[in-house]
């Protein structure tokens, strides 16, 4: 299910500063350290001298991908001599700003007006600060995912019913029910603002560059707001090659109008989740009001709804969010996201998810408490996965080092070119490197990350004891007023801490990072002792440590600085180590990400230098249309159809002997002889989504609404780093199962006669 850009898993907090994807950087001196390499395994690509970084004028190319533990495989290489490239590499993500209209032309025979385009952009809205969604009707009513609206319907059973499991539908606007805290952006403007970003960092050192642009875009900001009472963005594309200010009209607030049960919703649960054939009832309704919370929104702008959808070979439009991708990553970038960042992310996913199932199984009211963050944590588990076997897939890697070649060879090729960008590859290398050597260790240092709870207590009470013997004034915001008056009576509390579930978390913790840190590494002797096996030192730290306990935790808070700087607790002198370790490498690790955003922009100037417009930026959580047709593809030895039908879903229901996560939907089964079963249910397209653009309208060339898009199949996440149709397509809800459902299925007249626009009898 492609989710949001927002939800990650929540039960525990990473730091995204050190598991951001690629991002940029001059040359770096040599770090100390080996490049990390999983200690328990043989290691995957070659291994660095601790003292050796390659000088970028120095070496040739070759050479680079010999020495570097960052070299692609030789498989790729000789690979990347016999592929074919596409043209799409990029993908098809395009702004609205720059639609690539003359290839529409050619490949469809439609040539959208500028009219066209106003209407498509003025009719999609940003659900959230996470999915996608549009207008479907003038007074305000909004299609969008299940799973994007299911936050809402989670707050609506904490009274009772249970509207998760029992779906819920508002027949009458009187019975809408509110989505606390819920908007929709609709992008009204688009300004360009290039020039006056680049100049603020213009002459600027490296590590103040990204700084000094990020105080003028906030400035640009204000002065939009300020001026239009608009909210308003500046968008970073191609890395930093263009800068757009976004001006949208913020709709608020939003009420909830229909959500299918579960059970429809997301048929077929994690295992079927990005897979295809599919047979998943994945749409909501919600409606945008005004601030008076009574008057329904009017929305000249919206799409019409065409209950047939479309047919094969169809095309079709998706107008979207899509969060992030990384396509203009380059090779090194990849091959850092393929040795550590995504087996890193995975694992630690993988220890999260189990904890969840247990904890979920406590008790049903713990079920329905958990099930929201598991299922987060299972939807980026089987995406981070789906991405790594794009990541490990020769073909795919071929494409991109020939991809990356070839640009190389255009940039060289002019003089000028060469000379003001030839050799940002290899400092992109460096950096990537560099952040080789340093992730593990700033993952591991940071007391936030994958803390058990007496190890959050010890960080906790660290902070407050630094923090309390300077000034108010010069605290951090967190430090300051009724935060930290909150702050102290926790520390003063007698809070229960779970030393099962204690022992549990920090055996994980040190398991996950001894894969990566070599044992005699400072950090691990301080964590675990000599001949200690990970359960040992797991115990020991939690059951020596009086952390627990409020009147020790009294005594050192009022004890000050030098108490904590001096006591002997397990807990509290692990937490020291991290936390010193983190003073440490922070300054480091700061300067790696300016560095790297200064080369990841040469990057982009280059990118725009060769080709301009031609190529789509990467996502951005920008509105973007991509194009495509409605096609089937070949999988697992045969062929995967078109779409899917509601016969299927009884099918599926049935071959699995009505199990979980197959049940059939009760709404399904209590209607079984009044729907038409050939009616599709699901369908794919080789339109181009990622995360964020779950609950985007699929849209046909007079901009009706045929379907939603709401997942990848498991072909298409590699194509979070480089494009193909190959295989890899884009899931949607078809709009004729969306209308069988509501005709014959729920009943819901009011809402589909309103959806279709039709009269209604009396206020919907």
């Amino acid at each position: 299910m492609r989710f949001s850009v927002k939800h990650t898993p929540a039960f525990f907090v990473l730091f995204a500063l050190t598991i951001t994807a690629c991002a940029s950087k001059k040359d770096l001196p040599p770090a100390s350290s080996p490049a990390p390499q999983r200690v328990t395994a043989a290691p995957a690509t070659p291994q660095q001298s601790a003292t050796t970084s390659p000088t970028p004028a120095a070496v040739s190319q070759a050479a680079v991908q010999i020495t570097s533990p960052l070299a692609p495989p030789e498989a790729a290489l000789r690979a990347a001599e016999h592929v074919q490239l596409t043209g799409l590499e990029l993908g098809t993500m395009w702004t609205f700003e720059n639609p690539p209209l003359d290839q529409w032309e050619q490949r469809y025979g439609f040539k959208p007006t500028s009219e066209w385009l106003d209407h498509v952009r003025l009719s999609s809205v940003r659900f959230g600060d996470f999915c996608s969604a549009s207008f479907v009707s003038a007074t305000g009513l909004i299609v969008t995912n299940h799973h994007c609206a299911r936050e809402c319907v989670e707050a609506q059973s904490k009274t009772g019913t249970d509207y998760v499991a029992a779906g819920f539908y508002a027949p009458t606007r009187k019975t809408e029910k509110l989505c606390p805290g819920l908007y929709v952006d609709q992008l009204i403007e688009i300004q360009n603002v290039t020039d006056r970003v680049a100049k603020a960092g213009a002459g600027a050192a490296e590590a103040q560059v990204a700084a000094m642009q990020e105080t003028e875009r906030k400035k640009i900001e204000d002065e939009c707001t300020s001026a239009s009472k608009m909210v308003c963005e500046v968008v970073t594309l191609y890395h930093g090659g263009q800068y757009q200010l976004y001006k949208y009209k913020r709709w608020a607030p939003v009420k909830l109008v229909f959500a299918p049960e579960l059970q429809a919703g997301f048929f077929g649960g994690d295992p079927d989740n990005f897979t295809y054939p599919r047979y998943a009832l994945d749409v909501s309704f919600v409606r945008a009001y005004e601030p008076d919370s009574v008057t329904p929104a009017r929305t000249s702008q919206y799409f019409k709804w065409r209950a047939e959808g479309a047919a094969e070979g169809e095309p079709v439009f998706v107008t979207g969010n899509p969060g992030t991708t990384n396509r203009m990553a380059t090779v090194s970038q990849l091959m850092y996201e393929r040795i550590y960042r995504h087996p890193f992310l995975i694992g630690y996913l993988e220890d999260q998810r189990q904890l969840m199932v247990d904890v979920s199984s406590r008790s049903p009211e713990a079920t329905q408490s958990a099930r929201q963050q598991l299922f987060e944590i299972e939807n980026n588990l089987k995406s981070l996965r789906g991405e790594e076997g794009g990541l490990r897939d020769t073909l795919l890697m071929a494409r991109k080092v020939k991809w990356e070649r070839e640009f190389q060879q255009r940039v060289n090729a002019d003089a000028t070119l060469r000379t003001q960008y030839g050799n940002v590859w290899d400092r992109i290398q460096a950096i990537a490197e560099d952040k080789l050597r340093t992730s593990p260790r700033f993952n591991y240092s940071n007391l936030d990350f994958y803390a058990p709870p007496h190890l959050q207590m010890a960080a906790m009470l660290i902070r407050y004891v630094r923090q309390s013997a300077i000034p108010e004034e010069q605290r951090s915001e967190e430090f300051k007023g009724r935060k930290f008056a909150a702050m102290k009576a926790q520390l003063a509390g007698n809070i229960p801490l779970d030393s099962v579930l204690g022992e549990r978390i920090m055996r994980e913790r040190i398991e996950l990072l001894r894969q990566w840190i070599p044992a005699d590494d400072p950090l691990m002797r301080a964590t675990m002792k000599p001949g200690e096996s990970v359960a040992d030192a797991a115990h020991r730290l939690i059951s020596t440590s009086a952390i627990a306990d409020a009147n020790f935790r009294g005594v050192l808070a009022q004890a000050g600085v030098s108490a904590i700087d001096t006591a002997s607790d397990p807990i509290i002198v692990l937490a020291r180590t991290l936390e010193a370790s983190t003073r440490d490498l922070a300054p480091r690790w700061q300067q790696i990400q300016a560095a790297e955003a200064v080369q990841q922009e040469r990057l982009a100037h280059a990118l725009f230098a060769v080709y301009g417009t031609r190529l789509p930026p990467d996502a951005t959580f920008t509105l973007r249309i991509s194009d495509g047709k409605v096609q089937g593809y070949p999988y697992n030895g045969t062929l995967a159809p078109s779409f899917t039908s509601i016969y299927g879903l009884y099918a599926r229901s049935t071959e699995f002997g009505n199990k979980d996560p197959f049940v059939l939907p009760k709404a399904f089964a209590d209607r079984r002889t009044s729907v038409n079963m050939s009616t599709p249910l699901d369908f794919v397209a080789t339109t181009d989504i990622t995360g964020g653009n779950s609950g985007s309208p699929v849209i046909d060339r007079e901009a009706r609404v045929v379907g939603l898009a709401f997942d990848n199949n498991i072909e298409g996440l590699p194509n979070q780093f480089l494009f193909t149709t190959d295989a890899a397509r884009t899931v949607a809800v078809h709009s004729a199962g969306i209308t069988e459902a509501l005709r014959n299925v729920y009943r819901a007249t009011p809402l589909l006669n309103e959806l279709l626009g039709k009269p209604t009898t009396g206020k919907p």
